[in-house]
């Protein structure tokens, strides 16, 4: 890992487009709208093969920020990806949500599942260590500090 992190930097210039800049650097196809922050994070962050700080700066002053690790290198010893069955590319979803304490630790949480209180209120959650969740369903973003909570659709 390089001693400092590699930067990508998404600034709003309004509610529809961003400029985006690279360790400084103004990205050539840029702006960009919001609907391709993703796929152009997603090829950045693979093409810098590091883990990078992303930052998005709204126009509103607040400052959503996050480090990505690209995908693990395919080992030379593994063998070749049928292409025809190969997975689709990984691609990011984003959630937002608002009443968050500024810089506080927001956990991402995928809702694997519901369980009912009983009649004094308390709950019993069973997890499978074996299972693998998947990522469907809904998505709850917790404050640390403030509590705040926010659950939403996975699209």
């Amino acid at each position: 890992m390089p001693p400092v992190l590699p930067q990508i930097l998404l600034e709003a210039v309004n509610a529809d487009t961003l400029i985006v800049t690279v360790n400084g650097n103004k990205l050539a196809a840029t702006p960009i709208r919001r609907d391709q922050i993703a796929q152009t994070v997603t090829e950045l962050v693979a093409r810098l093969d590091s883990p990078t700080r992303v930052e998005v700066r709204e126009m509103d002053g607040s400052i959503h920020a996050d480090v990505l690790t690209p995908p693990a290198p395919r080992s030379p010893f593994a063998p070749a990806e049928n292409t025809q069955n190969a997975a689709p590319v990984p691609s990011l979803l984003e959630f937002t949500g608002e009443g968050f304490i500024a810089g506080e630790d927001v956990a991402v949480a995928l809702i694997i599942r519901h369980a009912s209180a009983d009649h004094t209120g308390t709950v019993r959650a069973l997890l499978d260590r074996g299972e693998v969740p998947q990522i469907a369903g809904e998505v709850l973003l917790f404050g640390r500090i403030s509590g705040t909570a926010s659950v939403q659709s996975i699209t």
